[in-house]
């Protein structure tokens, strides 16, 4: 028999949760961004700091030494006497409520309070907003212990069998960090203002629905998996814990075999180039980049040769000081099948000076192509069919890889994620158009749509992923093919390794708070799944660090070390089994089978990745902290108007 009491009040814990969640997330409090219409304003990153990287990872490290070693009162002991008593206060069955909370393992909600100190203390921020950071983690053990009781008030009450309870309070435990670091992030950092770009998509239902469905099936499969692993292992909290690192890759690996068994089922022709190909204007930016201009005029040139049609070549050349702009045009003047300009810009910004040489172009599709990168000869060839085959495409992407020859480490690691994360996943993602970033290194689209929405925000990192966001919101999709490639300029050190990782995270962040489902409204699962998830992702990962840490401290303080650490990397090796088998079926398929023998090394370029992502949450500028009843005055955009118009802001007085 329940009791009322304690279930009206499991209820409005339940609610406050909610509550508090989505205040944050639909951000009616945040006026950090002093931008208007397509331009963002926000003051830059903190400078790097790698003394504030390693300070964060001593203390991660040392939070979980010492939360281990904590034997009085033991906080796992601790926790599940809570929830021994909550679910008491509904469910009066003490002997079962007791076996249920014997085997909760609380291993995210410690970790998440390690993290929290650790950020807090790393961060640059006034004391009351670091309070207000650390104050995230008893929200979130809160939030954790209100989820545990739901879960043993259900099951108890419905007669379920409680062995899978353990496994189910874990991933529950992973979802609450998820939405704790997304509410953090959101409420601490100075991001940009939810986009204003309308949403006018329409008919895409059937991809949500796909979504879900693909969604559920392959969580039932993973759920089951896991489930029978525990039946195997038994009662082993290493084992449990690191479960995490697997279950969350077999989910992805799941949905994009769903998916790409329903591309193969659903089939549709690949468009073919047509006898009269239509112009093409191809536009790039250009600051010193005199070591890599003149291949990529070549570049371009072997792509309009082959193409056929008309090509117009545009390069922006932003403030270079080397010899850039005359190298760029001696090339021009040397190339057969193009015509090609050279303008100049001021030096603000690769979206600006991408937007100046838009307003340049008169052919209905534009190709950006970043100066530092090369197209294979047939990019054209194939991108353009598809605008004139469908006219809800609006982008086109390209596979990449690295330049060849492989020359260093950098090289054939960046080899190695690219074979993993651009084939399958794409493709998978192009079946509901849910891709959430077409990279800008090769970017083909419609003249008219990029127009429209006022081309690429100005003062916003990951410029890429707000232009392919704010064309799905306008009504138009995304497509990859496997036939179009494009090969990319990999950073040559470490150093330069981790400026570009701390900018894509920053930039994930950046975008993950500028649309938000919540604040900016869903247009499709790129909005509600792929982009939400992809952005939180980058605030989580920290939060992960510290756990992995914990979990591994636990594993040495157990008394059998031996066999915790043999499940440790036996574990590891099982969650990253499905994308391996990814990456050697692409490198294979692209015969690039020799930089496989790197993969055990692929190891440290991850560890490399995830500090650089930590880094990017240290240097966010923060916000100031005000009272919550002082509300945001945010400028109310015009329903009529979907952007300020474009071109107008570049015209020079010759235009006019």
């Amino acid at each position: 028999m329940i009791r009322l009491p304690g279930l009206v009040l499991l209820a409005l814990n339940i609610g406050l949760i909610a509550v508090l969640v989505a205040h944050a997330l639909r951000r009616k409090f945040d006026d950090s961004d002093r931008g208007v219409g397509n331009v963002v304003r926000l003051p830059k990153p903190h400078p790097p700091s790698l003394r504030r990287v390693a300070a964060f990872v001593v203390l991660s490290l040392g939070g979980s030494v010492v939360l281990n070693s904590i034997r009085t009162p033991d906080l796992s002991t601790a926790y599940r006497w809570v929830i021994g008593r909550a679910v008491t206060s509904v469910v009066p069955l003490p002997g079962v409520v007791a076996d249920y909370a014997t085997h909760l393992r609380p291993v995210i909600p410690v970790s998440f309070l390690a993290f929290t100190v650790a950020l807090a203390l790393c961060v640059k921020a006034s004391p009351l907003r670091r309070l207000l950071i650390v104050l995230h983690a008893p929200l979130a053990i809160f939030a954790s212990i209100t989820a545990d009781t739901a879960l043993g008030v259900v099951g108890i009450e419905l007669n379920l069998p409680l062995g899978p309870f353990p496994l189910i309070s874990i991933l529950m435990h992973y979802g609450v960090a998820y939405v704790m670091a997304m509410r953090l992030a959101l409420t601490t950092y100075l991001l940009p203002r939810p986009t204003q770009v309308p949403i006018r998509r329409e008919g895409d239902t059937f991809d949500t629905v796909i979504t879900i469905v693909s969604l559920a099936a392959v969580s039932v499969f993973v759920a089951a998996g896991a489930a029978y692993v525990v039946s195997l292992i038994g009662d082993d909290p290493v084992a449990y814990t690191f479960l995490l690192l697997a279950i969350p890759v077999y989910l992805k690996f799941g949905l994009y075999i769903m998916l790409s068994i329903l591309r193969v089922v659903g089939r549709r022709r690949l468009p073919q180039p047509g006898p009269n190909p239509p112009p093409v204007d191809v536009i790039g930016p250009a600051f010193n980049e005199e070591t890599n201009i003149v291949a990529w005029v070549h570049s371009v040139d072997r792509a309009a040769a082959a193409y056929g049609g008309p090509v117009h070549l545009i390069l922006c050349d932003d403030g270079s000081t080397d010899d850039t702009r005359r190298l760029a045009e001696e090339a021009m003047a040397r190339a057969t099948a193009l015509q090609g300009t050279v303008i100049a810009g001021s030096h603000t910004g690769k979206a600006t000076a991408l937007n100046l040489a838009l307003t340049r172009c008169t052919a209905d599709y534009v190709v950006r192509h970043d100066t530092d990168c090369e197209l294979h000869p047939n990019v054209l060839r194939y991108s353009i069919p598809w605008f004139q085959s469908d006219r809800r495409i609006g982008l086109v992407g390209a596979f990449m890889l690295p330049k060849f020859p492989f020359h260093t480490w950098v090289d054939r690691m960046r080899a190695l994620e690219l074979a993993a994360g651009f084939g399958l996943p794409r493709l998978a993602y192009a079946v509901v158009d849910m891709q959430p970033c077409v990279p800008g290194n090769y970017t083909a689209v419609r003249r008219k749509a990029a127009l429209e929405i006022g081309g690429w925000p100005e003062g916003m990192l990951g410029e890429d992923i707000d232009f392919t966001c704010s064309l799905a919101r306008i009504g138009y999709r995304a497509v990859y093919d496997r036939r179009i490639w494009a090969y990319e300029d990999v950073p040559e050190s470490l150093a330069q390794l981790r400026l570009q990782r701390r900018r894509w995270s920053q930039g994930s962040i950046y975008n993950f708070a500028r649309f938000v489902p919540l604040a900016a409204g869903s247009a499709g699962p790129r909005f509600w799944f792929a982009e939400f998830f992809k952005g939180a992702r980058r605030i989580v990962q920290p939060m992960q660090f510290a756990a992995y840490l914990f979990a591994l401290q636990g594993a040495l303080l157990q008394p059998d070390n031996r066999q915790n650490l043999v499940h440790l990397l036996a574990f590891f090796v099982l969650a990253k089994l499905p994308m391996l088998l990814v990456t050697v079926c692409a490198l294979f398929y692209r015969k690039l089978w020799r930089s496989l023998l790197w993969w055990p090394l692929f190891l440290g370029f991850v560890i490399v990745k995830r500090l650089a992502n930590v880094e990017a949450l240290l240097l966010l500028r923060t916000r100031p902290v005000r009272p919550v009843w002082r509300r945001a005055h945010r400028a109310v955009p015009n329903p009529d108007i979907a952007w300020p118009v474009l071109a107008p802001r570049y015209l020079t007085n010759g235009d006019v």
